[in-house]
């Protein structure tokens, strides 16, 4: 696997999924009000956290084991036996919860929750399949293919007057399309269960259930507490604010993707000097996009949230500012973490994970009493910390990495360069709606990258071999 063509690949079709979901929720936004948007951001939480024991780490331990080479169907067949147990389970315990689902967590739309659950498990099944044949590359447009179905179809239904039920109906058609492609672009065949293949598949998936159910808490579980303390339009706010952060990761969930099977393949033939390079390298790539974020969203979140979501959406620009935080530690946390999973040591990412969660479980709910829904994220980003503080340490047990302190260093003069020419612009120019604000994330951007052509290691580390990547 070309690991650089491939990455580059999975970016383009990350930025178009995450074009095509910003301006989904920017129409949201004007179509619902708050408390009806926050219908569909608490099915997306549920459908997260249920996802939890409907796999069980299994699709994680599918990938890894099918990068591994060892007899690929039998893994496959024994894999999807054990997943559609889980799935059914599950499923059945929702429909017998309907009740109290409804009620005490306010969703009334049971039925699609249990239809939701099932296609999107199907679906990141078979697409974890792919990757685990050294395929990432070609999940780019299937994914790309399910978002499209879904914000189409959303927009249709939403005109039609079906409200928010009419963009969790499109999310399931959405999954449909993704989950039939996957499936016939799988070239592992189903092969017939084996005892021993599923034993070696719990061997990875017991530990990676807590690494996969650590990132759900941290994904939704804020969600899920400010949901409870406060009103809906506090869901809705945060939410918006955490997906905008989101843009963050592109870059490092790229090149997670293509990382973990690789590095799970070089693993195998004991190439340990090019996973350590491969890693160091990478650790390079993604702060080159986390460091000047968090300045652009120190200068720029209240008219962010406002001019492309709405003036009710910026109660949540503190919560931008601490989710950017977060979002530069978990970059670099996507790294480490994937490489001590493809070195087989799920423990240690999942008692990583178990302290994080620990942590935040107890701290969240604490501060979201205490100083608001700012207190979710101070949270998390306290959590995720400790999480790549202890990951850090136990990588180093395994290889000998050369961190790149240099660059971020550079990364971090660049941004605070980009970040002093943009206030002087804003003293003349002020952000007074959508294309202003556009004009001067433009113009930060292109200050950045010139600052970062001009100095020597980043042009020739990450510059050149960036675009060298993207034009394949």
């Amino acid at each position: 696997m070309d690991l650089g063509r491939s990455t580059a690949k999975v970016l383009v079709a990350k930025f178009g999924n995450a074009f095509l979901f910003f301006g989904a929720i920017t129409y949201f936004t004007r179509m619902l009000l708050p408390e009806e948007l926050s219908t569909f951001f608490l099915y997306l939480a549920l459908l997260g956290l249920l996802s939890i024991p409907a796999d069980l780490g299994m699709r994680g331990a599918l990938e890894k084991r099918l990068s591994e080479g060892q007899a690929p169907s039998s893994t496959l067949g024994s894999a999807l036996a054990f997943k559609l147990g889980t799935l059914a389970v599950v499923c059945t315990g929702v429909w017998l919860g309907r009740s109290l689902i409804r009620s005490a967590l306010g969703m009334p739309y049971v039925t699609l929750l249990v239809a939701g659950l099932v296609v999107q498990e199907l679906a990141r099944f078979y697409l974890q399949a792919i990757r685990g044949e050294l395929r990432v590359g070609e999940t780019a447009s299937i994914e790309f293919s399910r978002r499209i179905v879904w914000v189409g179809l959303a927009v249709l239904l939403l005109n039609l007057g079906w409200g928010s039920r009419g963009i969790l109906v499109a999310l399931i058609c959405g999954r449909t399309v993704e989950f039939l492609r996957a499936f016939h672009r799988c070239d592992t065949a189903i092969g017939r269960p084996d005892v021993d293949r599923i034993r070696s598949l719990l061997a990875f998936s017991k530990f990676e259930t807590f690494t996969v159910a650590g990132g759900r808490v941290y994904q939704w579980m804020d969600v899920v507490v400010i949901g409870f303390f406060l009103s809906g339009r506090f869901v809705s706010a945060y939410e918006v604010a955490w997906q905008l952060t989101l843009l963050v990761l592109l870059f490092s969930k790229s090149i997670e993707l293509n990382l973990f099977p690789q590095i799970s393949r070089w693993d195998a033939d004991s190439s340990t000097d090019r996973i350590e390079n491969t890693v160091s390298r990478a650790l390079g790539f993604v702060t080159f996009v986390s460091v000047p974020a968090l300045v652009g969203a120190f200068l720029y979140a209240r008219p962010a949230l406002d001019f492309i979501f709405g003036p009710e959406y910026t109660i949540a620009s503190t919560v931008l500012v601490i989710l950017m935080v977060e979002k530069l530690v978990q970059s670099y946390n996507d790294i480490v973490g994937a490489s001590i999973r493809a070195l087989d040591r799920p423990d240690l990412t999942a008692r990583a994970t178990v302290s994080a969660v620990g942590l935040n479980l107890v701290a969240s709910p604490v501060l979201v009493v205490t100083i608001g829904f700012e207190g979710a994220a101070l949270a998390t980003a306290g959590a995720w910390l400790v999480n790549a503080l202890l990951q850090t340490r136990y990588l180093s047990r395994f290889l000998t990495l050369s961190y790149p302190t240099d660059l971020v260093c550079w990364y971090a003069l660049s941004s605070l360069g980009m970040g002093a020419v943009l206030v002087a612009v804003r003293t003349m120019v002020p952000v007074d709606g959508l294309v202003a604000l556009l004009a001067h994330v433009g113009l930060g951007v292109c200050v950045y990258l010139v600052l970062s052509i001009a100095i020597p290691s980043v042009r020739d580390r990450i510059l050149y071999p960036g675009v060298n990547a993207v034009r394949g």
